[in-house]
């Protein structure tokens, strides 16, 4: 199991391919105009771990797509956004209820994965998390300078001892031209007692199984990361999209 004091893991990503469906006016890289619907397809490429604190690493990749309708967006990914779009961490399902030049609120519902035991020989004995649905809050404000503020809160809607999760980041970002855009900021979340005690606890009947103590984590720190994402349109339809962070996972000793 990961020591929830002091595990590092990197994430790595990126998007082979991405075409956007709308298609823009002549010269436009990036769509001045917001129009009622828009598209786009491709694939992800991730290098990770198997499971949040691991010293495993893995690769795969994974078909993509997000199709937005006035408010609505899906997107199979939280990559995947068009131009001129904010993407919803993890994908899924999300109504944006308002906003302005500066501030956007949004709520959603996304399926979140959980975990199997034999997906790693450290998880023997522990029993599997059940994928769950959880439904998501979120604000974001943008400061002068292309910074931007973030924050969210998330809540497992099935009961299936997910428990919440609140986050915020901050990001700043930069143009190179008109065709891309990168950004880099820091990010910090927050873990119910029940979300840590299904995820990095172990129960008495866990630990008989397993052979680890018995280990109760109560709410708190979860983790805090460093990321940073890039992005370039190739032609008014062709964009790839890469991304790194690094996480370490906080908590009590």
């Amino acid at each position: 199991m990961p020591d929830m004091r002091s595990t590092n893991f990197l994430v790595l990503s990126a998007v082979l391919v991405m075409v956007d469906v709308v298609r823009a006016q002549d010269g436009e890289t990036e769509p001045s105009v917001r129009r009622d619907w828009d598209a786009a397809i491709g694939a992800i490429v991730r290098y990770g771990p198997e499971y949040s604190g691991p010293s495993r690493y893995g690769a795969g990749w994974e078909p993509g797509a997000y199709l937005r309708w006035g408010r609505f967006s899906l997107a199979s990914r939280s990559a995947f956004a068009t131009r001129g779009n904010d993407a919803a961490p993890g994908g899924g399902l999300r109504v944006e209820l308002g906003g302005g030049e500066r501030w956007r609120a949004s709520v959603g519902l996304r399926q979140a994965s959980g975990r199997s035991e034999s997906g790693s020989d450290a998880l023997r004995g522990l029993g599997k998390v059940r994928d769950t649905v959880r439904a998501r809050v979120s604000l974001s404000y943008r400061l002068p300078d292309e910074w931007r503020l973030s924050a969210g809160w998330s809540i497992d809607v099935l009961g299936r001892d997910g428990g919440w999760l609140a986050d915020t980041s901050v990001t700043r970002e930069h143009r190179l031209g008109d065709a891309t855009r990168w950004s880099w900021g820091a990010s910090l979340n927050i873990a119910s007692r029940r979300y840590q005690q299904t995820f990095f606890g172990v129960t008495p009947e866990q630990s008989t199984n397993s052979g680890y103590p018995v280990y109760s984590p109560g709410a708190g720190l979860r983790d805090v990361g460093l990321f940073i994402n890039a992005r370039h349109a190739l032609s008014r339809h062709w964009s790839v999209f890469g991304g790194a962070g690094v996480n370490t996972l906080l908590g009590p000793s």
